[in-house]
C-alpha cells in the first residue's frame, strides 16, 4: 500500500520536527497577573486573531495600492515627472508588496486559527478588521509620531505615574 507508507512517512518527519525543534513559550496577550506584573497570557479574544487576519489579507493587495497613491498625494516634492509618475509607481509597487503582505497575512492568520491564537503570529494590523488605506511597507519606514510612555499592559510609566 503506497499510500499508507507516505502518510507514515509524514508522521514520522513531523515527530522528529517535533522533537528537534526548539520549544518556546507562547507570547498571547499582555495582560496583568495577580502579582501585578505585565505577563504574556491567552486571552479568550486571542480565538479572533486567525480568522481577522485571513479575512483582511484579500483586500490587503488593493488597500495597499491605495495607500501608495495617498503617499504620493502628500508628497511635495517639486517637479512635474514626480507628480506624474509616482502615484502610478506607488500604486502598482504598493499593491506588489500588498500581494506578499496578504500571502504572509494568509499564512499566520491561518496558523493563529489552528492554535486557537496561542502564539499570536498574526501580525498586530492583520488582526484589526477594516478597510481603509494601509501604507505600503516600503513606504512604512517613516518614524511612529510620539506617544505617551507605557508598559505592554497600556499602563502609564516614568514620570507622574500612578
Amino acid at each position: 500500500m503506497p499510500g499508507r507508507r507516505s502518510i507514515g512517512g509524514l508522521v514520522r518527519v513531523f515527530a522528529l520536527a517535533m522533537v528537534l525543534l526548539p520549544a518556546s513559550g507562547a507570547l498571547g496577550a499582555w495582560m496583568v497577573n495577580e502579582r501585578g506584573e505585565c505577563v504574556h497570557g491567552w486571552t479568550p479574544a486571542s480565538l479572533a486573531r486567525g480568522p481577522a487576519a485571513m479575512l483582511n489579507a484579500p483586500l490587503l493587495p488593493l488597500r495597499s495600492a491605495v495607500g501608495g497613491v495617498l503617499v504620493a498625494r502628500d508628497d511635495r516634492s517639486p517637479g512635474l515627472q514626480g507628480k506624474i509618475l509616482l502615484p502610478p509607481t506607488l500604486a502598482v509597487v504598493g499593491g506588489g508588496i500588498g500581494l506578499v503582505d496578504s500571502l504572509i497575512w494568509l499564512g499566520t492568520g491561518l496558523t493563529d486559527t489552528a492554535t486557537g491564537g496561542y502564539f499570536e503570529l498574526a501580525p498586530e494590523e492583520a488582526t484589526r478588521l477594516g478597510v481603509a488605506p494601509v501604507r505600503p511597507t516600503i513606504v512604512a519606514a517613516a518614524p511612529p509620531p510620539p506617544r505617551e510612555s507605557s508598559d505592554h499592559c497600556g499602563r502609564r510609566t516614568g514620570p507622574g505615574a500612578p
